[in-house]
């Protein structure tokens, strides 16, 4: 009977662990509904609300998508290598989502002129602050899930690229639309855009996970994302497939690649996540189709 013994203790160690791990996803799923509770209603409130805090100093831990200065180049050189091997840099673009424009900078680099827009005017306040006197960049707050804002803009701009990091992934489906929407009018005829979002396997707890959050603890930069933002979901190529349909646009590349964070503690490195990338262009419309798009 002895030599059986060893068999059960790897099948009780098996069950502790498990018992563990699901006794760990009720604690993070217990304090994740928490912390939810403390969001707006509202997605623009959520994002004005969230950028004034970061002014104020009343959020205080490092902004969760933003990696410190430096540690994220590597992310930033991906995306403007792959712009610049595949899109007219002698365009404008236009930074959707900019917040303090911390990309916005970095694009002048590779583009004759940069709009950072952003829904929050708090966050085109700091970015402003952050961005004295730097030829060919200015910002300005803008629905962008309202297309007829961004006819209006486009109207002003003429055709432009569009620069897209970590946005769609966050909105519902229909304002998914509406955003897919003012990218085309924006676009014109010869504009594309790169878009690059969050895409980590399984679902919101797995993002949670990657990001080291466990049912004990949440790092602070996280805590604070999911006391003051929208849910983060899922943006790979199944979701640009239905929100870019086929029948719209046209697909120029598309691959995986990472995202940087901000260090989940002092003295930390940045995480990367999973990400994919996409760069997209309008198909042409005949004449009977332009109404549609409205």
């Amino acid at each position: 009977m002895s030599a059986f013994r060893p068999v059960g203790r790897p099948r009780s160690g098996l069950r502790r662990t498990a018992l563990s791990r699901a006794a760990d996803t009720l604690g993070l799923v217990a304090r994740v509904a928490a912390l939810s509770l403390r969001r707006p209603r509202r997605p623009d409130r959520q994002w004005d609300t969230f950028w004034r805090g970061v002014a104020q100093g009343s959020l205080r831990e490092p902004v969760l998508w933003e990696a410190a200065p430096g540690a994220g180049n590597e992310e930033i050189l991906h995306h403007r290598q792959t712009m610049a091997g595949l899109m007219d840099t002698g365009l404008p673009v236009v930074d959707l989502g900019c917040g303090n424009g911390t990309i916005s900078r970095q694009l002048t680099e590779l583009f004759p002129s940069v709009v950072g827009v952003d829904v929050s005017p708090a966050a085109v306040a700091a970015a402003r602050g952050a961005s004295p006197r730097i030829p060919g960049l200015s910002f300005r707050s803008l629905d962008a899930t309202r297309p007829a804002a961004a006819a209006a803009l486009a109207s002003e701009l003429g055709d432009v690229n569009v620069f897209v990091r970590g946005v769609f992934h966050v909105l519902s489906r229909r304002r998914q639309a509406r955003l897919a929407r003012s990218v085309e009018a924006l676009l014109g005829a010869t504009g594309q855009i790169y878009l690059v979002e969050t895409n980590v396997p399984g679902g919101a707890l797995s993002y949670l996970r990657k990001l080291g959050a466990t049912g004990s603890r949440i790092p602070g930069p996280l805590r604070q994302a999911i006391s003051a933002l929208p849910k983060p979901g899922h943006f790979g190529a199944e979701q640009r497939s239905r929100v870019f349909p086929a029948g719209r646009w046209s697909l120029i590349a598309e691959g995986p690649t990472v995202l940087s964070t901000a260090p989940m503690g002092p003295g930390g490195r940045p995480v990367t996540i999973p990400a994919y990338w996409a760069v997209l262009a309008p198909r042409p419309q005949t004449s009977g189709n332009v109404s549609s798009r409205w």
